[in-house]
């Protein structure tokens, strides 16, 4: 049985308070119920008390008896509520000093020179003849994964993925972890962001992955959004982390994620390097071959889809340029759609998505994050150690300390 403190109690109630005004900034809650409930009867907390709030236990969290480590972990995610809140009361606070105590990095212009040559580089992994837009278009068409067969490979992606991860990392993940895989029909909502497929973690080891059979599932990427998603990635994450930090250390800041604090940094850091801890690109374009495509006889050569497995490592780069020139430089839709056009390897729909999901309050920031977290676990070089991701996976880490 978990014992939460006083204070424990209260940092939980102020980030479920703050989750009734921003409407999916609590990605997910695992604690006691009681505090949920209490949250859910009451009336919207007001912005002036939740700063106060929020103030106060910055200012207790030196008594609390913490090692200097878990006080400065909690102090940086404290920091980052009481800035969403400050936000929120519509504090004038520039995008770089939002990110430094939002999310704990310091938020770069846009590099956009390192994409010069992206263009090139991607029109040379996908040969072919017409345009470089028009052979991607084509892709998107052949590569699609049929509806009726998404959840059989997408579950066989996973049990894949679960498999090399047992193996690599023995006797790691809880026993009783487990993993749901929910089929999607009504995920273009407007009233809901567009994923491809999104971790719902539901806690005591269980995730539950929405999968949209619609947006973007090609059988190249059936491998990388599973790892992603679930083994060695956020499922994985998460359920380590309760069992270990949550369960048996009584840390109560392990039952929540809040999606503008630090922790979502790495979060996802981790989740983009999960499929190079697993496999080589060669590696992943001959499962992919083997397992998910339809007509290995009509497709690129191997050669050829380990070259295009290679080029991807830009994507966030790119989207993380989308973002800043967004969010930053006020870039209007019309501006957006020209820039995406220009690298002619996006669809109108991606690019839609993209700007939708900026629109969004408590995603508006997930198109840097992806971008964000693979620079900082740089410090692990390209492909993190074993040990080194292990680590990641079981032990709260900040943006900072890997700077």
């Amino acid at each position: 049985m978990v014992k939460i403190s006083k204070f424990g109690e209260d940092f939980l109630l102020l980030a479920l308070r703050i989750d009734k005004h921003i409407k999916g900034y609590v990605d997910f809650y695992i604690g006691p119920e009681k505090l949920r409930q209490i949250v859910d009867r009451e009336s919207l907390t007001a912005p002036n008390t939740l700063l106060n709030d929020s103030t106060n236990l910055i200012k207790q969290v030196g008594a609390q008896g913490y090692d200097k480590e878990r006080e400065r972990y909690i102090e940086k995610l404290l920091v980052a509520m009481k800035t969403s809140i400050e936000i929120l009361k519509g504090s004038e606070i520039s995008i770089k000093d939002q990110f430094l105590k939002l999310y704990d990095v310091d938020l770069q212009p846009a590099k956009e020179a390192e994409l010069d040559n992206v263009k090139e580089e991607i029109d040379e992994a996908y040969k072919g003849s017409g345009s470089l837009e028009e052979r991607m278009n084509k892709l998107r068409i052949t590569r699609k994964v049929p509806e009726s067969k998404v959840f059989k490979f997408f579950k066989k992606a996973v049990d894949i993925t679960e498999k090399k991860t047992n193996e690599l990392f023995i006797d790691l993940l809880p026993k009783n972890e487990r993993i749901i895989i929910d089929i999607v029909k009504n995920n273009n909502s407007s009233e809901k962001v567009k994923w491809s497929c999104y971790n719902w973690y539901l806690g005591k080891y269980v995730s539950r992955i929405e999968v949209n059979p619609k947006y973007q599932m090609y059988w190249t990427a059936l491998l990388t959004f599973s790892s992603h998603e679930t083994y060695p990635g956020h499922h994985t994450e998460f359920a380590i982390k309760e069992e270990r930090l949550y369960r048996k250390l009584n840390q109560f800041e392990h039952s929540i994620l809040i999606l503008h604090s630090p922790k979502l940094v790495i979060s996802e850091g981790i989740a983009k390097k999960a499929i190079s801890i697993l496999f080589s690109n060669q590696e992943v374009a001959e499962i992919g071959l083997n397992e998910f495509c339809s007509d290995p006889l009509k497709e690129a050569s191997l050669e050829e889809l380990e070259l295009q497995d290679i080029v991807k490592v830009k994507i966030p780069l790119f989207w993380y340029n989308f973002a800043y020139h967004a969010l930053v430089d006020k870039y209007n839709k019309k501006e957006l759609m020209r820039y995406g056009k220009n690298f002619e390897i996006f669809s109108d729909e991606d690019l839609i998505t993209g700007i939708e999901r900026m629109s969004n309050p408590a995603h508006s920031s997930n198109a840097f994050m992806y971008y964000l977290g693979i620079n900082i676990l740089q410090k692990y070089g390209d492909v993190p150690s074993l040990k080194d991701f292990r680590n990641l996976l079981v032990n709260p880490i900040l943006p900072s300390d890997l700077i």
